[in-house]
C-alpha cells in the first residue's frame, strides 16, 4: 500500500472518529457530575477534535480530484462528502475546538455560574454539528446538522440563565431559523422541489432553471447564509449573542461558527450556481463593504469588552464577503489573476479570523471572569499585574488590527495589493467599483486599527479604575497555555503565510510575497527584520541609555495621581461618536441626582446608540410583527367550532393543493 492510499484510509476512518469521539464526548459530559467522566468527555473531546484537525489536514494532502475527496453514504439517507473546500474549513473548526476545549476545562471549573453538564454536553453537540455540516453531501443531512449546530448554541448562549442571555438568545433563535427556512428554500429551487435531494443530483437539474430561478437561489443563500455571518441588516443577534455565551463557546461561535457560514455561500453560490450576473457580485461586495464599515464604527466606540470583539467580528467578516464578491465580479470580468488573489485572500483571512478572534474572546473571557464586569472602564493597569497574559492580548490585537507580520496582515494585504495590481488594466466601470473597495477597505482598516488600540490601552495600561483591576493577577496555566498556543498561532500564520498558501494549493510563490519599492519580499523575511530592528532598539537603550534616565512621579500641580484622570473608553472613542452620530445614532442624557436639600447632588452624562439600522429597520419591523401577531391571536377564542373549521378549511387547502 503506497502514502497515497494510507492517507485515503486514514480520511476515510478519520472522520469518522472525529465525529464519533466527539460525539461519544457529549454523552459523557450530560453524565459529567462525576469529576472523572467529565474529565473523560473533555478529554474525548479534545481527542476527537485533534483527530479532525490532522484528518483534515492530510486530506488536503492527497493528490485527488479537488471537488471531491471522499464520499460516504450513511444510513437513513444521509450523505457526507469532503472536497477540497470543506476540508480547509474542517481543519479550522477542528483545531480551534481543539484549543478552545482544553480552555474550557480549567475556564468551566473557575466559573460557578454554569450547569457543568450540560455546558458540556451541548459545546460537543454544537462542534458535531459544524463537523456534520461541512461534511453534509445532500439536503436532510446538510439541515439537520445546521440545526443541531444552531439549536446547540441557542442553548449555550443562555448557559448562565440571566434575564439578558435569554433575551440574546431568543433574538438569535429567531435571526438563526430565518436563514435555515432561507436556505432550505433555496435547496428547494436547486433540487426542483425535491426535499430529499443530494447535492451530485443538481448537476441534471440547474440546466432547467430560468435565470430569475437562479437569481432566487443565490438571494435566498446570501440571505441565509449571511445572516449566520452577520452580515448587516441581519447582524442584530451577533453582538448580542456572543458576549453572553461563556467565553469559549464565544470563541467557538466568533471564531468558527461563521466560517461555516462563509463555507456555505462558498459552497453554494460559487461551485452549485452557474456564474451569477454582475450585479449580483456587486451588491455581494455593497453588502461586505457596509458591514465592514458598520462593524468597524461600533468596535470603535463600544466600551464592553466582548460586544466589541462582537462587533470586530461583523467587520471581519464582511472584509471576507467583500473579498469573496470581488473575486466573482473579477470573474464575470475575466480577470483571472485578481480572481485567484482575492479567493485566496478571502479564505486565509477566514483562517487568521479564526485564530486572532478566538483567542481574543478566551483572554476577555478570562479577564471578564476575573473582574466580574465586562466594561472597559471599569479596567486598566492589567499589563503590570499579569504581563504575560497581557502580552498574548497585544499580539492579538496586533493580528486583530492587521498589522504585519500577524496573521491577520497577509489576507488584507494581498487583497489591497490584487486591487492596486487590476486597476490600471480594468475598464472604466469596473476601475470605479474596485477603487471603491479599495477606498473602503483603507478606511475599514484604519477604524479597526483604532478599535484595538482602544481595546488593549484602555484595558492593560494607565492605573487601575476599580479593586477588581489592582487585585488581578496572571490566571492558571489551564487558560493561559491555550491563549498562549493561539498567540504563536497567530504570529507563525502570519510569519509562514507563503507556505500556507502554497500547500493550500492556490497560489503561486509571487503572489504572496509583500509588495516593496525596490521589490518584493516574503513575510518571514520581513518578520526577521522587524525583530532584528526591535532587538537592536533594546540594545542600544541598554548600552548608550544606561544611567541617563531617572524615574520621577508625573507632576500634576501637587496634586495626587487618580485613575480619574485617565482616558476612559468613552473619551478615547469620542471623536467618532461626534463624526458618525448620524449613524450610530448617539444620544447624550445627563441624569441629576438632587439632594435632600435640593441641591444637585450628582450629574452623570449618560451616552446611548441607537443606529440608523435599528431605529429605522428593525423596530419597524418588529413593530408590524407585533401588531400582525396581535390580530391573529384573536383567533384564540377557546371555541371548539372555530377550531374544527379551521381544520377543515386546513383540509380542504391540503387535497387541493394534492390534487
Amino acid at each position: 500500500m503506497n502514502i497515497v492510499d494510507m492517507t485515503t484510509l486514514f480520511s476515510s476512518s478519520g472522520f469518522s472518529a472525529a465525529i464519533a469521539m466527539t460525539l461519544t464526548s457529549a454523552l459523557f459530559a450530560f453524565a459529567g457530575r462525576n469529576l472523572y467522566l467529565r474529565r473523560i468527555g473533555s478529554a474525548l473531546l479534545v481527542l476527537g477534535t485533534g483527530i479532525g484537525a490532522i484528518t483534515g489536514a492530510l486530506a488536503l494532502t492527497q493528490p485527488l480530484d479537488t471537488t471531491r475527496i471522499l464520499t460516504v453514504v450513511a444510513p437513513f439517507g444521509l450523505h457526507f462528502q469532503i472536497n477540497a473546500l470543506a476540508a480547509i474549513f474542517f481543519v479550522i473548526v477542528n483545531t480551534v475546538a481543539c484549543i478552545a476545549a482544553l480552555y474550557a476545562i480549567r475556564y468551566v471549573d473557575d466559573g460557578g455560574t454554569y450547569h457543568i453538564p450540560s455546558l458540556g454536553g451541548l459545546t460537543s453537540l454544537f462542534i458535531v454539528g459544524m463537523q456534520l455540516t461541512l461534511l453534509a453531501a445532500s439536503i436532510p443531512t446538510f439541515m439537520v446538522a445546521w440545526e443541531t449546530m444552531s439549536l446547540a448554541s441557542f442553548v449555550l448562549v443562555m448557559a448562565d440563565r440571566t434575564a439578558a442571555s435569554r433575551n440574546a438568545a431568543i433574538l438569535y433563535f429567531v435571526m438563526a431559523h430565518i436563514g435555515a427556512v432561507a436556505i432550505m428554500a433555496g435547496f428547494f429551487v436547486l433540487s426542483g422541489g425535491n426535499p430529499y435531494a443530494a447535492f451530485d443530483t443538481f448537476a441534471t437539474t440547474l440546466p432547467t432553471l430560468t435565470q430569475g430561478q437562479t437569481l432566487l437561489a443565490f438571494i435566498l443563500f446570501f440571505i441565509g447564509f449571511g445572516s449566520k455571518a452577520g452580515l448587516v441588516p441581519l447582524h442584530t443577534w451577533l453582538p448580542a449573542a456572543h458576549p453572553q455565551a461563556p467565553s469559549h463557546v464565544s470563541a467557538l461561535m466568533s471564531g468558527v461558527m461563521l466560517k461555516v457560514a462563509v463555507y456555505g455561500f462558498i459552497f453554494t453560490s460559487a461551485i452549485l450556481l452557474p456564474t451569477l450576473p454582475t450585479t449580483a457580485t456587486v451588491i455581494v461586495m455593497g453588502i461586505g463593504l457596509i458591514s465592514a464599515v458598520f462593524g468597524a464604527l461600533h468596535a470603535a466606540v463600544d466600551t464592553d469588552i466582548k460586544r466589541t470583539l462582537a462587533w470586530s467580528s461583523v467587520e471581519n467578516l464582511g472584509m471576507i464577503f467583500l473579498m469573496l464578491g470581488t473575486a466573482m465580479f473579477a470573474r464575470n470580468q475575466h480577470m483571472n489573476d485578481l480572481a485567484t488573489i482575492t479567493f485566496t485572500a478571502a479564505l486565509f483571512h477566514c483562517i487568521a479570523h479564526a485564530i486572532f478572534k478566538s483567542g481574543l474572546f478566551m483572554t476577555a473571557g478570562s479577564i471578564v471572569h476575573m473582574m466580574h464586569t465586562r466594561s472597559l472602564e471599569r479596567m486598566g493597569g492589567l499589563a503590570k499585574r499579569m504581563p504575560t497574559f497581557s502580552a498574548s492580548f497585544l499580539v492579538l490585537c496586533l493580528a486583530a488590527a492587521a498589522l504585519p507580520p500577524f496573521a491577520g496582515f497577509i489576507g488584507e494585504w494581498m487583497y489591497l495589493t490584487g486591487l492596486v495590481a487590476a486597476l490600471p488594466h480594468a475598464a472604466l466601470p469596473v476601475q470605479v467599483t474596485l477603487a471603491l473597495a479599495l477606498v473602503g477597505t483603507a478606511f475599514v482598516a484604519g477604524i479597526a486599527t483604532f478599535a484595538m488600540i482602544k481595546l488593549f490601552a484602555i484595558s492593560q495600561l494607565g492605573a487601575p479604575r476599580s479593586r477588581a483591576a489592582d487585585e488581578a493577577k496572571d490566571p492558571s496555566w489551564g487558560i493561559r497555555g491555550p491563549v498562549f498556543v493561539l498567540t504563536a498561532s497567530a504570529v507563525l500564520a502570519g510569519v509562514f503565510a507563503t507556505n500556507i498558501l502554497h500547500n493550500l494549493g492556490f497560489m503561486t510563490p509571487s503572489a504572496s510575497t509583500i509588495s516593496l519599492p525596490s521589490g518584493t519580499v516574503s513575510p518571514l523575511i520581513l518578520a526577521v527584520i522587524a525583530t532584528i530592528m526591535f532587538a537592536l532598539v533594546l540594545t542600544s537603550k541598554r548600552i548608550f541609555g544606561l544611567g541617563r534616565e531617572r524615574d520621577y512621579q508625573t507632576w500634576n500641580c501637587g496634586q495626587p495621581i487618580t485613575a480619574q484622570m485617565e482616558y476612559t473608553a468613552t473619551a478615547f472613542s469620542a471623536p467618532f461618536r461626534f463624526f458618525f452620530r448620524s449613524i450610530l445614532g448617539i444620544r447624550k442624557t445627563v441624569a441629576i441626582t438632587p439632594s435632600a436639600g435640593g441641591l444637585v447632588a450628582r450629574r452623570e452624562m449618560l451616552i446611548t446608540g441607537r443606529s440608523f439600522l435599528e431605529s429605522h429597520v428593525h423596530e419597524p419591523i418588529a413593530r408590524g410583527l407585533h401588531m400582525i401577531a396581535d390580530r391573529i391571536k384573536r383567533v384564540q377564542s377557546g371555541s371548539i367550532q372555530l377550531y374544527l373549521l379551521f381544520i377543515l378549511i386546513a383540509l380542504g387547502v391540503t387535497l387541493i393543493i394534492a390534487v
